[in-house]
């Protein structure tokens, strides 16, 4: 199966907090249909640095949740995973979503009727979350 364009969003929060709200979240946007999870995942890291990835499932707050377990594909790769781990320390945990755009895939049906093509694909990045509301929406 062809897969749309895929971006990798990493969130951190503070270490064993990751509660309902992400749960509901990725429950809700994989309904949506523009956007697919196709893979997500929580990495940490030990003292020493080294990472440790935790499946969704694994978590107290989505355990033993099959839609959570459904998400997990293992198309996150290990130098992905390295990167993430490289974002936190031992007091923060990452959750590493990887999305597929299928709108994309609509769009370029007919932009290639217009004679014309998709030429570039680029994330911009909004404003980091640092507020209380932001970190509070994770929990």
């Amino acid at each position: 199966m062809a897969l749309g364009p895929l971006e990798l969003m990493v969130l951190s929060f503070p270490a064993d907090r990751l509660g309902e709200g992400v749960r509901v979240t990725l429950a809700l946007l994989a309904l949506a249909g523009e956007m697919r999870v196709v893979d997500a995942l929580v990495i940490r890291t030990d003292t020493a640095g080294g990472a440790c990835v935790v499946e969704l499932t694994e978590l107290p707050c989505l355990r033993g949740d099959p839609a959570m377990a459904r998400l997990a594909s293992g198309l996150i790769t290990e130098s992905d995973i390295d990167d993430v781990a490289g974002m936190v320390d031992e007091h923060t945990d990452a959750l590493a979503v990887l999305l597929e755009h299928r709108w994309v895939q609509d769009l370029a049906g007919p932009v290639a009727a217009s004679s014309g093509s998709i030429v570039a694909l680029t994330h911009i990045p909004g404003a980091p979350w640092h507020s209380r509301v932001a970190v509070a929406s994770l929990t």
